[in-house]
């Protein structure tokens, strides 16, 4: 379904888009009047955003999925580790079977548990993961039960309830802000001026083009980019370089807000990608899925991604399938921590001192 919306988003399903217009255009309709409703309540205090006890750094976008959001959420993670901090990753959770607020046990959780996201961040960075429906509870359980000093928001630029120290929003520079409709006439969960409310602004995927470079003008603007780490075969539990793949006929598959941009970056190590299998972002893999991926002739390799390859425990994992690792590099790194440490400096003067 999220595969056709792009496509009609991007006018690539003309007909489509013409036969939907009306019918997506009261649904967004009526989705701006809930949005303007919503800020009413905030802004005249019916609904009250609260603070927590520790500074709160919120990483989010303003569309539906494909910005490459959490490789950044791990990377900031790991940097505030490495200040000295003791960060917690603070996520809804996305499509998890358990309830309630926890912190991910990556002996005893799973994918399907926690969370495709939840549990592959919990299971990379040994950061605690702290899962939960109401972010501030999620906060409190991360202080009480891992001590954290620090949250990150995983997707919090339209949390509203918490108060945030510092608002990173991540724009994917291929969708130009000149393109406002919100959903599900387009891809938009808030209008385009919200983007004036974050203070930094990360652009991935892409060079931001001029209606972006306008609508972002005066916040700070960092380029993020994605680069291979390694290649991991899931059933014999190896590493290798991602140079493995060089030339070699793969076919490819994975389930993200963006599958292109997965594609795309095996083609710039080098791998023949003879076959390209997209599937909707968080989707939970079955036998059938991975039997018919292993019947494709003249392949040599299946290759996924990390977060795809989390949810494919307890299934028949054929010899010949990997994930590509990857991890997410901002520009003028130290510049961006510097500022987030003095967004929080009020917050944790004895530790930035």
């Amino acid at each position: 379904m999220r595969d056709t919306m792009v496509k009609v988003w991007n006018g690539e399903a003309k007909t489509a888009r013409w036969f939907l217009y009306i019918p997506l255009a009261f649904l967004s309709y009526l989705y701006q009047i809930a949005l303007i409703a919503r800020e009413y309540m905030y802004t005249t205090g019916i609904m009250k955003t609260q603070s927590a006890s520790i500074p709160v750094i919120s990483v989010g976008n303003i569309t539906l999925g494909g910005t490459g959001k959490t490789p950044v959420v791990e990377r900031l993670s790991r940097r505030f580790k490495d200040k000295g901090f003791n960060p917690g990753i603070i996520t809804r959770g996305y499509m998890r079977k358990k309830n309630g607020t926890f912190p991910v046990d990556i002996r005893n959780d799973t994918a399907e548990t926690a969370g495709d996201e939840a549990y592959m961040l919990a299971k990379r960075t040994r950061i605690p993961v702290i899962v939960g429906k109401e972010r501030l509870s999620a906060i409190e359980r991360g202080i009480e039960d891992c001590n954290i000093d620090v949250a990150i928001l995983d997707d919090g630029f339209q949390v509203r309830d918490v108060k945030k120290d510092a608002e990173i929003l991540i724009l994917n520079g291929r969708e130009s802000l000149s393109r406002q409709e919100l959903f599900p006439l387009g891809p938009y969960r808030e209008p385009v001026s919200r983007v004036r409310a974050s203070d930094i602004i990360l652009v991935s995927k892409s060079e931001p083009d001029s209606a972006t470079i306008y609508f972002t003008r005066g916040i700070p603007r960092f380029q993020v980019r994605y680069r291979p780490v390694h290649i991991y075969n899931v059933k014999n539990n190896l590493i290798a370089h991602y140079n493995f793949l060089k030339n070699k006929r793969v076919l490819a598959f994975s389930g993200l807000g963006d599958n292109q941009s997965f594609f795309q970056l095996l083609k710039q190590i080098g791998s023949d990608v003879v076959h390209e299998t997209s599937y909707p972002d968080h989707h939970r893999y079955t036998r059938k899925d991975l039997h018919m991926m292993a019947s494709v002739t003249g392949i040599e390799c299946i290759v996924t991604t990390e977060k795809d390859a989390v949810k494919l425990l307890g299934l028949e994992i054929p010899d010949n399938l990997f994930y590509l690792s990857i991890e997410a590099r901002i520009e003028d790194e130290d510049t961006l921590m510097e500022l987030l440490l003095k967004k929080i400096r009020t917050r944790s003067p004895d530790r930035l001192a």
